[in-house]
């Protein structure tokens, strides 16, 4: 019985073991092994832990088939990104970021909401449910670092919904991202030290390894967990520490182990939140650092140890995206004075990401929950408004838009800069149902208004002007609409304080008018231009590049250019199948096209 405890005793100093399968056949002490530790099975014969053991074997090797990067279990998840190649994703994680920081951290909705997610994930897992239980019984916020550290659901799910690059999971998880990064912060501005090695053992499948080049810039995409000891990483990937070696693997295999060692100079990337949390640890025999996630690293070197059969990743930590981040930072807060950060969050949902449905979601459930009388009930139907809109349907939108602005009108003159947006909403639903003239009136207003109201490098009054140019390009006043997209335009290039896709759109109508007027040049110039903002700014999938797919495909097959032609509609088609209902004007015309192209094959 004391061997047993024993070796219970040392297993559970290792993270990398979840689960602890025990043949035992005295049931007197079933109990008392039990009380030792919440991760062990206990099984009075060999016969039932193998059936066990087979069903849990089957499980894991079948999420395995999804495996990502640093992760057993999706595919689709990934903990390092390459930022050059992703800056719209790097980007609008350090927004979403600053956003949630923004948010209440005490909320008890956030937490309940989160734990629902978790019950629900390890309904079949009376272990995982324990522990859930016992989190919503004694959780503090100061104790974050050492429940994300404790073997067991929140380690795994935390991570799971940052790797997803799923906003919406990561709002899920705000309650304890939200701690965990406070707290994190505090212990790094606390700690001294300047320089220091770290390590990182990791699983990745052989694509992933391939994307991971010299000179490569690249982000974590969830909090990146390491050792100040090299043994505690080589232990994580299976490194036998008698042999010093691998079994059964080798540099052809579809999953390849990786040893991450990274060189951290907090004096050339002072902005790296990097905490040595080993005081904090359930395992502090693990020398564990963590880095906020988000943090940047620049690899150095890659070359493969054949003697243990494994790859050795150099990396060092990187300062490169501190301008990029302070810029959008500083732009995020200044937009947050004047928008609630619940509100700019489902915004950004279908802003950013393209991700109607889920911010439509978002917020009617906002609508749902809170209160009748609250302040920020006219700017969630100002954005359901423009979520039904961009789904054409038209009368739900202007519906929105009329109970916003009977809502606004009451908090007038303090809540002008909402009622512009909500003028220039409705407007602009009028210019996609025909009526120039009633968009014209409402978007000039709201333009009028909102200058005289901010100042005039207010970062709002560009986005009114984009609206005002398009009306101005439907209505056929085009001398109106370059002399307005123009003035746009200067804004972007001389006040905005970011490369903002927005400015993508400004191009973009400018294209549309070069179109228009015969001068297919200057269309082409154009929205190649407004393609490359909206591809390096906005999602892969955001039907703002479908866009722009189109318009380039009308252009190439007017020129005969037909297989260029095809490529792009069949870009613009994948996007809108996904992102659009099918009844979608946008999507009856590419479907057109596509067919129409197809014939030239």
């Amino acid at each position: 019985m004391e061997t047993i405890q024993r070796i219970i005793h040392r297993l559970q100093q290792y993270r990398v073991i979840q689960t602890m399968f025990v043949v035992y056949s005295d049931r007197d002490t079933d109990n008392h092994l039990l009380s030792i530790t919440d991760n062990l099975h206990i099984f009075q014969t060999q016969e039932l832990m193998f059936n066990v053991l087979e069903k849990r074997i089957e499980e894991i090797e079948k999420q395995n088939l999804d495996g990502g990067l640093f992760t057993t279990f999706y595919r689709k998840e990934k903990s390092l990104k390459d930022v050059r190649e992703d800056l719209a994703t790097f980007v609008w994680t350090h927004v979403f970021k600053v956003v949630l920081m923004s948010m209440p951290r005490d909320s008890l909705e956030a937490k309940r909401e989160m734990l629902s997610e978790c019950r629900a994930y390890y309904r079949n897992d009376v272990i995982q449910l324990a522990q859930i239980n016992e989190f919503e019984r004694k959780y503090q916020s100061k104790d974050a670092i050492r429940w994300y550290t404790k073997p067991g659901f929140l380690f795994y799910l935390v991570n799971k919904a940052l790797r997803s690059q799923d906003i919406w999971a990561l709002y899920k998880f705000r309650y304890f991202i939200i701690d965990l990064c406070c707290h994190l912060e505090e212990v790094s501005s606390s700690q001294s030290f300047s320089s220091i090695r770290l390590y990182r053992g990791a699983k990745l499948n052989r694509d992933e390894l391939e994307q991971l080049q010299i000179d490569c810039l690249i982000s974590t995409n969830g909090f990146f967990s390491c050792s100040s000891d090299c043994n505690v990483a080589e232990m994580f990937i299976g490194i036998d520490l008698m042999t010093d070696g691998l079994s059964s693997y080798n540099r052809n295999a579809w999953q390849q182990f990786v040893l991450f060692i990274i060189d951290v100079d907090r004096r050339a990337s002072m902005n790296t939140v990097l905490a040595d949390v080993s005081h904090e640890s359930e395992l502090p025999d693990e020398n564990e650092f963590i880095f906020n996630f988000g943090s940047t690293f620049i690899i150095n070197d890659i070359c493969f140890d054949n003697d243990k059969c494994i790859w050795l990743i150099q990396m060092s930590s990187s300062s490169d995206n501190i301008r990029i981040n302070d810029q959008h930072e500083k732009y995020i807060r200044k937009y947050l004075q004047q928008t609630n950060p619940y509100i700019m969050f489902g915004h950004a949902l279908s802003d950013i990401n393209g991700d109607f449905g889920q911010s439509m979601i978002y917020f009617h459930r906002l609508l749902r929950t809170l209160p009748i009388d609250h302040v920020e009930r006219p700017n969630i139907y100002y954005n359901l408004g423009r979520i039904y809109r961009f789904l054409e349907k038209f009368e739900k939108s202007l519906n929105c838009f009329r109970c916003a602005l009977l809502l606004i009108r009451r908090l007038l003159p303090e809540r002008i800069f909402d009622y512009c947006r909500i003028l220039g909403g409705m407007g602009t639903v009028y210019l996609h149902l025909g009526d120039s003239e009633r968009a014209l009136k409402l978007l000039r207003q709201a333009l009028i208004l909102q200058k005289k109201s901010t100042p005039e490098n207010h970062a709002e009054i560009p986005f009114h002007l984009n609206r005002l140019g398009h009306a101005y390009f439907k209505a056929q006043q085009y001398d109106l609409a370059f002399l307005i997209l123009d003035s746009a335009e200067k804004f972007f290039q001389t006040k905005m304080p970011i490369d903002h896709q927005e400015y993508a759109q400004t191009l973009h109508v400018m294209g549309l008018v070069y179109r228009a007027l015969g001068d297919d040049n200057k269309a082409l110039i154009s929205f190649q231009e407004a393609l490359r903002k909206r591809y390096l700014l906005l999602g892969k999938d955001h039907p703002y590049l479908a866009s722009t797919y189109y318009q380039l495909s009308l252009i190439h097959n007017d020129r005969a250019e037909y297989e260029l032609a095809l490529d792009y509609i069949q870009k613009s088609l994948n996007i809108q199948l996904i992102k659009f209902p099918h009844s979608h004007s946008a999507l009856k015309l590419s479907r057109e096209l596509f067919r129409s192209l197809q014939q030239h094959q």
